[in-house]
């Protein structure tokens, strides 16, 4: 289990349900301005519609992992389920990076991350495989429900930013965004705004606290038991 970096002048911005044809070609471009990395869980039944943006991710430099196919809880389906949803996703973005070992794993809502079903049946699909877990939330999920109109986005992104960059566990530390979150919460029409203007202000932020925006590396091989604590 991995929640945290090793280097304080680091930080670790991973972005889940990935990816949106809205979103993500800006994103790219607010992310090379800033020399910056990031880690991107990709649900499958996004990115098979979109295999020349997955590529440009991977080109651009960028960690591509699975987050399986639908965005389910699959650690309350049947184990075959949750191997078939996590080689589907990764046999798409095979072909444009090598696969990692060990693989970092996030499902969807990080479901089954204490469950000893899940991590067997996660060692199976791909052994030694590391669940990466987050310290820090930009709660984006919740953005676009309090914006009534597209002059509202940059303001609640700059609010929420504001609150990670005065939380002390920032340097070093793993944050949790999405593109345009999977759900059914109002506000939807503004959520490609919210997650471009919301990474545009995260990264200019670390920039000016000189934090470096880093991708996720996998860490040396854990035993069993350490794949249930958070490190």
């Amino acid at each position: 289990m991995m929640r945290r970096l090793t280097d304080p002048a680091t930080v670790a911005i991973t972005i889940d349900d990935a990816p949106m044809p809205d979103s993500v070609p800006a994103m790219l471009d607010v992310l090379d301005r800033f020399d910056a990395k990031a880690t991107f869980f990709l649900s499958g039944c996004r990115a098979v519609d979109t295999p020349d943006l997955v590529a440009e991710m991977a080109r651009r430099g960028h960690a591509l992992y699975a987050h399986g196919w639908d965005h389910i809880r699959l650690d309350r389906e049947p184990v075959a389920r949750l191997i078939d949803d996590m080689t589907r996703s990764e046999a798409l973005l095979a072909p444009l990076r090598p696969t990692p070992t060990p693989y970092l794993v996030r499902l969807p809502y990080n479901g089954g991350w204490r469950n000893p079903r899940v991590h067997r049946a996660l060692a199976r699909w791909q052994p030694g495989c590391v669940v990466a877990h987050w310290d820090l939330s930009t709660e984006d999920h919740l953005i676009s429900t309090r914006c009534q109109s597209a002059e509202d986005v940059a303001p609640a992104c700059t609010a929420e930013v504001n609150r990670l960059l005065d939380d002390p566990r920032l340097p070093g530390g793993i944050v949790l965004m999405h593109d345009q979150p999977i759900n059914q919460r109002p506000g939807a029409a503004f959520k490609p705004a919210v997650t471009v203007t919301l990474l545009a202000k995260l990264l200019e932020g670390l920039a000016q606290r000189n934090l470096r925006a880093v991708a996720l590396s996998p860490p040396p091989p854990q035993s069993a038991w350490q794949r249930f604590i958070l490190l």
